[in-house]
Formats: structure tokens, sequence, C-alpha cells
């Protein structure tokens, strides 16, 4: 939309569902390892337009058109109250889109702190370093303005409904960015999510 000398393209939906399967060991006899095995589906759209019907450009849209494998490695500690925990988290992309775009590799570190000792609502604030590498369009053209370096801070709020789900917002915000040539870049970043524990 045009709105005082400014051109706005929005997208909005379902992203990319991610299913993992995870296995634990236990080090040291009290720290937990978790290793995660699994795949992002291609659910998210990726034809969203703008109002005068124009595809808008890849990178914003909610999904990415490819199934990909999905890899990370996990750990935590408790503190009194409050649990420290860290991990890995990587994507590998698997071909290009019904577009022909084939979005970069993501290797994402996370740093977390959550005070945890209400049953019900937990918070905290978490740490995240997000490294991607350029995409390609066309089937093998170099897109330009993408790929890079980030660092992130974040405060989240979650409740826990059952043993089992829990819902989660978080609010991100920008530290540090090196990126490759100039990006659209968001100043703020609100997320919702949820995660459903299947019983062993």
């Amino acid at each position: 939309m045009y709105h005082g000398g400014k051109y706005f393209r929005e997208s909005y939906g379902l992203g990319d569902v991610i299913l993992q399967a995870r296995v634990q060991k236990t080090l040291f006899k009290s720290t937990p390892l978790i290793l995660g095995l699994g795949v992002k589906l291609s659910n998210g759209k990726v034809n969203m337009t703008d109002q005068f019907g124009e595809r808008i450009s890849d990178n914003l849209q909610v999904g990415t058109g490819t199934m990909d494998p999905i890899l990370s490695l996990y750990t935590s500690k408790s503190i009194k109250d409050y649990i420290l925990s860290g991990g890995i988290f990587t994507r590998i992309t698997n071909g290009e889109n019904i577009y022909g775009y084939r979005y970069g590799n993501e290797i994402q570190t996370l740093i977390n702190l959550d005070y945890i000792e209400s049953p019900l609502v937990y918070g905290g604030i978490q740490f995240s370093h997000l490294f991607s590498t350029r995409d390609y369009y066309e089937y093998g053209k170099v897109a330009r303005d993408r790929g890079g370096t980030n660092y992130f801070a974040a405060g989240k709020l979650g409740t826990k409904v059952t043993d089992q789900l829990d819902f989660e917002m978080t609010i991100q915000i920008p530290v540090y960015q090196m990126l490759n040539e100039s990006q659209l870049v968001s100043p703020l970043i609100i997320q919702f999510g949820s995660l459903f524990r299947f019983a062993s």
C-alpha cells in the first residue's frame, strides 16, 4: 500500500511447520544433551501478492516452498528458579521452489535464561546469532542483498497449558547486523509459537 510517500508490502499466514524427533543423553550425571533431527515442511504460502496482484519478493513470503532437513543440538542447566540453556540449530536448503528461488543455508546459536518458578507462566531473555548464506534465483543466479550475520536480543513470555502443551510470545530486536549489500530489515520482530510434546 502507498501511504505518506512510502510503499508497503506485507505478508501473513502460517509459516512452514517444523517436525523434529529428539534423542536425549545425560552428561556428567545432571546435564542433558538433546540431539534433534527433523524436517521443515513446505506448507507456507509462497505466492502472496500485493494489492496490485503482483507477487511480492521471496524474502517476504511466509513459506520457502521446499522441504529442508533440520539438525539441532541443545543442552540446559537448572540454577534454583532459573534454567540456563543453549543450542545450535541448522537448516540446509533442499533445492529451489517452484519459482526457481533457493534460500541460503542457516545456522543459529541461542542462549536462554528462563524464570520457571510459576507452574503456569514463565518468562526469560534470549540472545542469538544467525548466519545465513546467499540466496539464488532463476535456478542459479546469485541474489544480492541476501545473507549475512545477525545478533539479536529478545524477551519472551509463555504459559504451560498442560504438561505437553506450551504457548509462547517472543519480542526480538536486532543488536548488530553485518549483511550483504543493502537489505530489508525489521526494527522489531514479534513471534507467537506453540510447542507440543508427544508422550513417549
